[in-house]
């Protein structure tokens, strides 16, 4: 079986080991240390068994020291190192890549190398080492251009939409330059791998990521179960991660800050939509330029929390409370359980993730004596917290609220509703949390030892600020995305098909894709991502009937809006939108996804949303 091989850059403390393998392969070993910067090696269990770099001279660059250790050779390992120093020089700016061979000219054709007469070479060249006398006279020079057109596409987080994309843009013959920001694949996903998420397999898995795993082996999951994040990591994305067409592309540590128009600031126009985009990271080796031909942007929102002031700032002395606050979904029944057990805890929010946390907080309660449960949201109607119950197209979803339901009809939960944070202050060994209710009242909620803020997450705009980008003003989602997502109109399943056009920007070849495209609202599925990216690849390689044959298919909620199912009785006797609810509906204006694909009419457009 094929050992997989997982690239990085190369630092220091690797050229004994490059050096090993150069002296086994007997290929020179002068200058290269003094290019190690350019240089990646490949790992097996941590173990280097291959590298290779370039030497950089403005647009061009001298290809050298390729080699793989010998009990991997004749496995691919030396394509996919050429293609990931491919993406390497590219990424820097190279436009010619060099290389002087004495016994691979027969390998390096089949790549796209070409036999040039070393007259040829730029003068720059001529003056490096191997010019002068590493490489005999004799060594055969060879070229291949890296134009624009043969430049990388960034695809900005890999996630489970970001390593879709990067495996869509593999089957249309693009060369994906994956940017993660985490130590590995997934990282949002991993700071609730204790979670299990509501949606089966079957929404979780993209097309093509599955379509290039199963030519390796994987088995399919069972498409019906509920995996937890952590699943969704071990058993998918780091799979595909791994697989020697994906794998080279994919760099981890890297944290993109800044998109540009490489040589155009926000302001120039003039033959700006011919340049390249300028990648800006900030890495383990300090910050690094990637050009690329387009920008895929999938760094979702999870790691930009919202604060739980009611203003959208963080709640007065909310950063000096910082240490007893915990944003997302701590695993309060695992790692975190000694943080909450026995406390009084404030759960903020009112999504699924509050739910799911004040569930495991009641259980937490029963197996340690003292635990407390206080929950504050700042509306007053909670039937959108409960989901659709046994009407839900997602079960577990549905679940989530009965089992809500049963425990606050049990006691067990103090709740503070129309509850709006303005202020956590310490007062003596616990937090009081002040606030206002809706008629402007004051009022506050004593002796908190911990607070878990479910209060949802923004994008970060800041990323594209030198790019001409135009988003929604309050849901600060793509701008002409936002009626089609609006949270105060669209659950989950009731989000219409959408791709390309929808996701533009006034910045041609930028897409912000997967939760970042929705901005503030919450109700982003990944089915959705996927689609979303096999569109804007489609759009990218000029397939537009495909980018625009959009296919969403989403589970229903079974409710409409923030009506319960647990009224349905009630609509169906007091009739819907005016008239009676339609035959076999389970709530009031319970509409086929599909029906509302074509335009059929929704609570909301017909003025019966409570």
């Amino acid at each position: 079986m094929t050992e997989i091989l997982t690239y990085r850059a190369a630092v220091q403390s690797d050229w004994p080991a490059i050096e090993a393998l150069l002296l086994a392969a007997r290929l020179p070993l002068d200058g290269a240390r003094e290019h190690l910067e350019h240089f990646l090696v490949g790992e097996v269990d941590g173990a280097v068994q291959s590298a290779g770099g370039f030497e950089r001279y403005g647009p061009a660059a001298l290809l050298r020291s390729v080699v793989v250790a010998q009990r991997l050779q004749g496995q691919g390992a030396g394509k996919h190192l050429l293609d990931a120093l491919r993406d390497k020089a590219r990424a820097a700016g190279v436009e010619t890549l060099y290389l002087l061979t004495t016994t691979a000219a027969g390998f390096f054709e089949k790549y796209g190398f070409q036999r040039i007469e070393r007259e040829t070479a730029p003068q720059s060249l001529q003056a490096s080492r191997e010019f002068q006398g590493v490489c005999p006279a004799s060594a055969t020079l060879m070229a291949a251009p890296l134009g624009r057109s043969q430049l990388p596409v960034a695809v900005l987080g890999a996630g489970p939409v970001g390593l879709a994309a990067a495996a869509q843009l593999l089957a249309r013959g693009f060369t994906p330059l994956v940017l993660e920001a985490g130590a590995g694949v997934g990282a949002n996903l991993e700071s609730y791998r204790h979670v299990r998420l509501f949606s089966p397999w079957r929404y979780n898995i993209d097309k093509a990521a599955r379509k290039l795993l199963e030519t390796h082996g994987w088995n399919t999951p069972d498409l019906e179960e509920l995996p937890t994040a952590g699943e969704i990591i071990d058993f998918y994305l780091k799979p595909l991660a791994q697989l020697p067409e994906l794998a080279p592309h994919i760099h981890t540590g890297q944290r993109a800050v800044q998109v540009a128009r490489a040589g155009f600031d926000k302001v120039k126009s003039r033959g700006r939509e011919a340049a390249a985009f300028t990648v800006r990271t900030v890495g383990a080796q300090g910050e690094q330029d990637y050009q690329v031909q387009a920008v895929i942007d999938a760094t979702g929102t999870w790691s930009q929390p919202n604060p739980l002031g009611s203003n959208g700032l963080p709640a007065l002395g909310e950063a000096a409370a910082a240490g007893r606050i915990d944003y997302g979904m701590p695993d309060v029944l695992g790692a975190a359980r000694a943080s909450f057990a026995g406390r009084r805890v404030l759960v903020v929010g009112a999504g699924h993730s509050a739910v799911g946390s004040l569930l495991a907080l009641a259980q937490l309660a029963e197996e340690a004596p003292g635990t407390q449960i206080v929950w504050a949201v700042r509306g007053k109607q909670l039937d959108r917290v409960f989901g659709g119950g046994e009407a839900d197209g997602l079960p577990a979803r549905g679940q989530l609220g009965l089992r809500l339901r049963t425990l606050m009809t049990s006691g067990q939960l103090e709740l503070h509703t129309g509850f709006r944070i303005q202020s956590v202050r310490l007062q003596g060994d616990a937090l009081q949390v002040a606030g206002n209710g809706t008629a402007g009242e004051l009022r506050g909620i004593e002796g908190i030892d911990r607070i878990i803020a479910a209060t949802g997450a923004r994008p970060d705009l800041q990323l594209t600020r030198e790019l001409r980008v135009r988003h929604d003003p309050w849901l600060e989602s793509t701008d002409a995305l936002a009626p089609l997502i609006d949270p105060n109109e669209h659950s989950c399943g009731t989000v219409r098909p959408h791709g390309h056009r929808e996701l533009a920007h006034p910045e041609p070849g930028y897409y912000a894709v997967g939760a970042k495209s929705y901005g503030r609202a919450p109700n982003f599925l990944m089915a959705t991502g996927y689609e979303q990216v096999r569109s804007v690849v489609a759009a990218l390689a000029g397939d537009f009937a495909a980018a625009d044959d959009v296919q969403l298919e989403l589970p229903e909620t079974g409710v409409c809006n923030t009506r319960q199912a647990y009224a349905a009785e009630a609509a169906a006797d007091s009739g819907c939108c005016g008239g009676p609810a339609p035959a076999g509906s389970v709530g009031c204006c319970a509409l086929d996804v599909k029906e509302k694909a074509r335009g059929a009419s929704g609570c909301a457009a017909s003025g019966c949303s409570v």
